[in-house]
């Protein structure tokens, strides 16, 4: 029997090829993209849930309501927060704390290497999270003063085949010993390290100490493990009492997010420099939709043209019930069949994806065949996926064949039904709903992404390299550096900063003159530089001056804020004015500059006061004119004049600043290459039904071009059901459209209007366009039937 009905499914498909090749040809297109976004979607929800203590692990971060502050949520929290949760709060059994280092040189005898991403641990980290050290007692040893603990890589490019355990380097001028090698798996964390240095200081380091040992400020990076998950807003609240019992200010609130959101859920969190590659859940969620879009799109075709072609088989049902064929039968064979289809679907969908997946970015680490063999529940996902496709395209048309009356189809006077007509209009509209929704979001997402990238950031980004000369080292000839830079004419400024726009900027006290006592928990973003700084950048000071070595008391006694300080405060003159900081210094307001983007287009731009520091920090910023390779050549020769035991390392600002949008832009790639395929399967049924649509008619249109019917009546009269179906489809797309289009926008701070005239056209152009490209998919067939012979469709009359 199962013999009989494979052999049957096999002609089925060769006496059908059309049909048979666009059923195949969009499932495996729909699957492929299914596949895609399913490897995509299961390697971001699986960010650290490979620790053993997952479920029980939280992360403390801060919600600052502090005045000045627009952007709260904070990934940090106070130093000694975890240290006494664990002591004074019954249901937290472990805790530890970290804090980020960055990039760190690492001296080897004459070797100098650099550690990317150094972070401060205690040992209690290897007690929270299950990174496997290799090392006699590498955590007993790590309990003490200047030890390392590398990864793999790092210890092989440091100690290359000799055995790195008891090794010292040497960082800044002080020795650290290498007590354990941290292996690396290809396990999804959102901690990234190379590089973990022991977070005991030496007796020397005392002001150290004192900072781990404090209440005060916000900067470490704290982790809690709970007896029970579901106590964590219990918890919360015990936190806040141990805060303000500390004498924290309470407008600093302690907050608990779950381990496994980290990866996902912060992307609203500023101060999440150890929160590597984050991504976003909403990110997640879109892509999941038109994952299920696509293969709905795919599976409609498949049911569409399965009932539309369902005349053809009318007899061969009548016939095989009259020598006795049941009805489970007739549905077992039908539901077969369209399984049948989707395996063959499925396993070209495997062979397209490995041949893509080197092209697309979906987040694995390794080839595709290996995470196949080595996640077997994937494959028995994709397995029952596509046989519950199989299922649903497949079961009507198998109940609809299974109950034809063999009279009636053997008389030859079989008709399609209403139902059936009604079930593949209803699935048409539902695929260009899908498909306009796409266009739709998928325009508005690279309409705001063009807004983001051309607004006016306050700076010009374009022609500035920045080089990093924050080691203790460089400080000797750094001056000497900088004037020699400023001799060549295509270096037109060279200013110090400590930090960068697109950077994290810190965070103090301030308040303002004339304030009320209860509004002086000011806190504001912070930045120093020198007197040329601001020129380097295009930043404008539109009231008052700039710094200037002129002027002998700025360093100590002036300060500049940028509009929204102003603003918030609610001066009208900021001119004079002064400002109170936390360590007790007062400084006079000299100069306002106006507004410029330091941080994401999710976030507002915050009030900003920006100290003058005419002495070399960690940042050197270059201006150039003309011919910037040229440019980079001269620096390059002229910083191994001065650094030759250095690395010349440099970064075009433009492209470090535009690595804040990556991730949306990445998203609005995948989202435009996935919206052009759910179009192309689409219309690949349509133009699958149109066919069929127009055999059902082809005696009808042989009458009408005999009694004079033109081609082109002939060809609107077998488009304007579709162009009617298409419009219904695009009235229903446009609120569904907008929902999640505003949803999306709504973690912007700067977004475009979705109410304004472009937008709109955006709504109505995207109709028009699925319109369109029906009325050419339905044209391309209506053209070929209203031009053949009427005398071949009514030979048998």
């Amino acid at each position: 029997m199962l013999k009989n009905y494979i052999k049957v499914a096999i002609r089925g498909l060769l006496k059908n090829r059309i049909a048979s090749i666009i059923n195949i040809l969009g499932l495996t297109v729909g699957l492929t993209c299914f596949i895609l976004i399913f490897l995509f979607v299961k390697n971001e929800l699986s960010y650290d849930a490979f620790h053993s203590k997952a479920d029980h692990i939280f992360r403390v971060t801060t919600i600052d309501e502090a005045l000045g502050v627009s952007s709260n949520n904070v990934g940090i929290t106070n130093p000694r927060m975890t240290i006494d949760a664990k002591a004074e709060i019954p249901e937290v059994t472990l805790s530890t704390r970290l804090l980020t280092q960055g990039r760190t040189r690492i001296e080897n005898g004459d070797d100098v290497i650099y550690a990317e991403d150094a972070k401060y641990i205690e040992s209690s980290f290897f007690d929270v999270f299950d990174f496997e050290l290799v090392g006699p007692q590498s955590k007993e040893k790590f309990e003490a003063p200047r030890k390392l603990i590398l990864n793999e890589s790092l210890a092989k490019k440091t100690f290359r085949d000799e055995d790195p355990i008891g090794k010292t380097v040497t960082i800044d001028e002080e020795d650290w010993e290498v007590v354990g090698i941290v292996q690396q798996n290809h396990e999804l964390s959102h901690l990234k390290f190379d590089m973990l240095m022991s977070l005991y200081p030496t007796q020397a380091d005392s002001s150290f100490a004192q900072y781990l040992n404090g209440w005060q400020g916000l900067g470490m990076i704290g982790y809690l493990v709970l007896n029970d998950p579901s106590s964590e807003s219990r918890v919360e609240g015990k936190l806040k009492d141990l805060a303000l019992k500390n004498e924290v200010p309470e407008f600093w609130i302690p907050q608990l997010q779950p381990l496994k959101e980290a990866h996902l859920y912060s992307s609203n969190i500023l101060f999440d420099g150890n929160n590597e590659n984050k991504g976003d859940i909403i990110y997640v969620y879109s892509l999941s939709a038109i994952a299920v879009f696509v293969v709905l799109i795919a599976a409609f075709n498949f049911m569409n043209l399965s009932t539309a072609k369902s005349t053809t088989r009318a007899k061969e049902v009548g016939i095989r019930k009259v020598m006795g064929s049941n009805k489970n039968k007739l549905v077992i064979q039908h539901l077969g069949e369209s399984i049948f289809i989707c395996l063959i679907s499925l396993v070209l969908a495997l062979v397209l994806t490995f041949g893509i997946s080197a092209y697309i970015n979906i987040g694995i680490e390794v080839s595709l065949i290996s995470y196949l063999s080595s996640h077997p529940e994937v494959c028995i996902y994709l397995l029952g996926i596509t046989l519950a496709i199989g299922l649903v395209a497949g079961i009507y048309p198998a109940f609809v064949l299974s109950h034809y009356n063999p009279v009636v189809t053997l008389r030859g006077k079989f008709q399609t039904g209403k139902q059936g007509i009604l079930l593949r209009k209803v699935l048409v509209v539902v695929q260009f709903v899908a498909s306009i929704t796409l266009i739709i979001s998928t325009v508005l997402i690279m309409k705001q992404l063009d807004f983001i990238r051309n607004k006016d950031l306050g700076f010009n980004k374009n022609q500035v390299i920045t080089i990093q000369t924050s080691d203790p080292g460089m400080g000797a000839n750094i001056n000497a550096f900088r004037d020699k830079l400023k001799q060549f004419e295509s270096i037109h400024g060279v200013g110090y900063s400590s930090n960068m726009p697109g950077r994290t900027f810190g965070r103090t006290a301030v308040i303002p003159e004339g304030v009320p006592e209860n509004e002086e928990n000011w806190i504001v973003s912070t930045i120093s530089f020198d007197d040329e700084y601001l020129d380097v950048m295009g930043i404008k000071v539109i009231q008052g001056r700039n710094y200037g070595k002129e002027f002998g008391t700025d360093q100590d006694q002036a300060i500049l804020v940028n509009e929204a300080f102003i603003s918030q405060v609610g001066w009208e003159n900021a001119i004079g004015k002064k400002l109170a900081l936390g360590n007790g210094q007062e400084r006079t307001i000299v100069g306002v500059v106006k507004d410029f983007h330091f941080a994401s287009m999710r976030h507002a731009i915050e009030p900003l006061i920006m100290f003058y520091n005419p002495n070399p920090s960690g940042n050197l910023s270059l201006k150039v004119a003309g011919d910037i390779r040229n440019a980079v050549q001269m620096t390059e020769t002229t910083w191994n004049e001065f650094y030759s035991e250095y690395p010349f390392e440099y970064q075009f600002f433009d492209d470090e600043f535009d690595q804040i949008f990556k991730s949306d832009e990445d998203f609005s790639r995948l989202a435009l290459n996935f919206t052009w395929l759910a179009i192309f399967i689409a219309c690949l049924g349509l133009f699958g039904l149109s066919t069929y649509m127009a055999e059902q008619r082809r005696k009808e249109i042989g009458i009408r071009k005999v009694l004079g019917s033109k081609v082109t009546q002939v060809i609107f009269l077998l488009s304007k059901e579709f162009v009617i179906l298409i419009f219904i489809a695009a009235v229903l797309a446009w609120p569904i459209a907008f929902l999640a289009s505003n949803s999306w926008l709504a973690d912007f701070q700067y977004r475009i209007d979705l109410l304004s005239a472009g937008s709109v056209a955006v709504f109505v152009l995207s109709g028009l366009a699925a319109l369109l490209i029906g009325l050419i998919t339905v044209g391309v067939q209506s053209y070929a039937a209203s031009v053949a012979n009427p005398v071949q469709s009514l030979r048998d009359e």
